[in-house]
């Protein structure tokens, strides 16, 4: 799940905030939070951080995580359940810690691109040392680009013809600078278009076979370290390894 999911995650849960957890259910891992009250929940990044009276969990959403508000509970199990008298909240297939205040508050919201603390100064210091990095790693670095996921990654690229595997250094500063500024704006898109159940419409690359510049054939294989799925057009998008 993508940081503008997440954003509307808090969004939606906040008609609980402030209020008794009458139920729960919670890995053998975590406290029991029946009887806490919940205080709130914001955002960093991929990162959902649920604070309760005397306790803090982080939720990870990994590939294939999810939460249900008063919907029927799936066919598995949820690794997380909380009641609010008549209401249920489900989280599935995610990763939970409890984590400390002092953590929480050592996070970066400078690179938080649905932050408002958010600075391109701060995202284009830490790019420095990554020149010699493929743009699909750098991308999905969360230490830099806080939020940013695979669906942005492919539909950042796309469209500023970007090749996956060019190298971040074959980019002069402004390109750079217009990338940092792609990710920002594209990720408020994001969180309209999610908002508005339009998200799948508005994807140009992604799971698309034709590209909708040219006409070519969509490539789709993993690219970069990472190894995560890469949609890109090679006609469109080339591949730039030196400064042109």
């Amino acid at each position: 799940m993508e940081g503008p999911s997440l954003v509307i995650s808090v969004e939606e849960l906040s008609r609980f905030f402030r209020k008794k957890v009458t139920e729960s259910t919670t890995p053998d891992s975590l406290k029991g939070l029946t009887g806490r009250t919940f205080k709130g929940a914001r955002s960093w990044g991929k990162h959902l951080i649920l604070e309760f009276t005397g306790c803090i969990l982080r939720i990870h959403f990994l590939m294939f995580g999810s939460y249900r508000i008063n919907q029927p509970r799936e066919n598995r199990i949820p690794k997380l359940e909380l009641g609010f008298k008549a209401d249920r909240v489900y989280f599935y297939s995610c990763a939970i810690k409890e984590i400390t205040a002092e953590l929480v508050e050592s996070y970066d919201f400078r690179t938080d691109l649905m932050s408002d603390a958010w600075e391109e100064k701060r995202v284009l210091t830490l790019l420095k040392p990554k020149q010699e990095k493929l743009v699909c790693d750098v991308l999905m670095d969360q230490e830099i680009f806080s939020g940013l996921g695979n669906i942005m990654k492919n539909e950042i690229l796309f469209r500023r013809r970007l090749h996956p595997e060019t190298v971040l250094g074959a980019l002069r500063g402004p390109e750079q600078k217009r990338l940092v500024r792609d990710c920002r704006k594209y990720s408020f898109q994001f969180y309209e278009w999610k908002k508005a159940n339009v998200l799948k419409r508005n994807w140009l690359i992604m799971r698309k076979k034709a590209c909708p510049a040219c006409g070519g054939k969509v490539v789709k294989k993993p690219t970069g370290v990472l190894k995560r799925l890469s949609h890109f057009c090679p006609k469109c998008q080339k591949k730039r390894l030196n400064q042109e």
